[in-house]
């Protein structure tokens, strides 16, 4: 009994040293389990910005969105759609030649070489023209036909030195109407390219000098006026003098 008594309490001695020097072992963890991490301060808040998923995604969409400059607007569309009210008609912008109703473009007949460029917003331009009339109208209202190019083209050009022969211009203002397949006169249309008639270029012609050989713009008509002046004087005032005597004698006698 003595013995068992003091093997039971060598078995308490052992276990109490054993807790002693490795106080991190649980009761019941099993052997050779990691220690847990030491306890420490609580860690630091982090405060550093959080993007969220739509923020990038609105990012990307808006970086999506914008088109560069040298993208063409009108390729990339329908040619025909319909849209609701709310989108408004699609605007030309000219680059080449800039509207200036003070001081319009200045051309040459027969000389100069008209470019016309444009551009439209490309957010608000949803259908593509099939094609792009360039027309000038005169103040008489004749229409003189420039260009009719595809409907993705953002220029045209017209030589006025090779003018057919038949279709002279004439000097003056001319509006430069810009339009679609549909003709100068359509409907405002959502998405649709609005017809454009804000350019207004001056047309002038030059003409070689001719000597005038009429008697009005003779230089030298009145060199000899002194002697054409003394020459018709004298039958004025005889004529003057006559009736003057005329007029003495006759009120003379109605005095008597």
């Amino acid at each position: 009994m003595r013995l068992i008594g003091y093997l039971c309490l060598l078995f308490v001695i052992q276990c109490l040293t054993v807790e002693a020097r490795y106080p991190f072992i649980e009761r019941g963890a099993a052997p050779g389990a990691a220690p847990p991490a030491a306890a420490g301060p609580a860690s630091a808040l982090n405060t550093a910005p959080t993007v969220s998923a739509s923020a990038n995604a609105s990012q990307t969409n808006a970086t999506q969105s914008a088109a560069p400059n040298n993208v063409n607007p009108f390729v990339g569309k329908p040619t025909s759609a319909s849209f609701s009210n709310d989108i408004p008609p699609a605007y030309l912008t000219w680059k080449k030649p800039i509207p200036n109703q003070t001081f319009p473009p200045l051309y040459k007949i027969g000389v100069s070489n008209i470019t016309f460029e444009w551009t439209v917003d490309p957010q608000i331009l949803k259908v593509q023209p099939v094609n792009i009339t360039v027309a000038l109208a005169n103040p008489q209202k004749q229409t003189f036909t420039a260009a009719v190019v595809p409907g993705t083209a953002t220029s045209a050009n017209w030589d006025l030195a090779r003018l057919a022969p038949g279709s002279p211009l004439m000097v003056g203002y001319y509006t430069v109407w810009v339009y679609d397949q549909r003709g100068p006169k359509a409907f405002p249309s959502p998405g649709w390219l609005m017809p454009d008639a804000r350019l207004v270029v001056a047309m002038y012609s030059t003409e070689a000098y001719v000597g005038r050989t009429d008697s009005m713009f003779c230089p030298t008509c009145y060199l000899g006026s002194a002697s054409s002046l003394r020459e018709s004087f004298f039958p004025l005032a005889a004529a003057f003098g006559v009736a003057l005597c005329t007029s003495i004698i006759m009120i003379f006698s109605l005095l008597q």
